[in-house]
């Protein structure tokens, strides 16, 4: 569950509902978070978050919160502006493409990976996260097997 979390990251994007006590500035534009602004997002921490929603957020909410601020982050440093953000941030993401192309870099390595950024540059990353999760599992394989002598 945590690896579909880190790879797919726009799927946690509807999983706090807080409630509308005070709406900022931008509210109502990104989905799941009708009463907070970009800039709330980025500065608030759980606690807080837990204060302004009246709940205590659960473990995939908080994962989800942190992975929504890097993209946040991420997209400013690109210079978007906030609307940019919120449109980037609502829009659907295609999960099928993304999930093949784990697969594809999981199941072919390196050249899954070469496949991917001929295929389709923008979709290579997951095939990267592919290929970094078979190598976990082997160097962990490795790891109980040595260990275990």
């Amino acid at each position: 569950m945590l690896v579909h979390l880190f790879i797919f990251p726009n799927a946690v994007q509807a999983f706090v509902h807080p409630t509308p006590d005070r709406p900022s500035a931008n509210a109502g534009h990104i989905n799941g978070y009708p009463a907070l602004s970009i800039d709330d997002l980025v500065h608030l921490n759980t606690k807080e978050l837990r204060k302004k929603t009246g709940r205590k957020l659960k473990l995939k909410e908080r994962i989800g919160l942190f992975i929504l601020k890097k993209e946040i982050k991420r997209a400013r440093k690109k210079g978007k502006t906030d609307t940019e953000i919120i449109q980037q941030l609502n829009e659907p993401r295609n999960t099928g493409k993304e999930t093949v192309f784990f697969i594809l870099g999981f199941l072919l390595g390196l050249l899954g990976i070469l496949i991917a950024l001929i295929a389709s540059k923008s979709y290579a990353r997951f095939a990267f996260y592919g290929f970094l999760a078979r190598l976990g599992i082997i160097v962990l394989a490795l790891f109980y097997a040595l260990y275990n002598r």
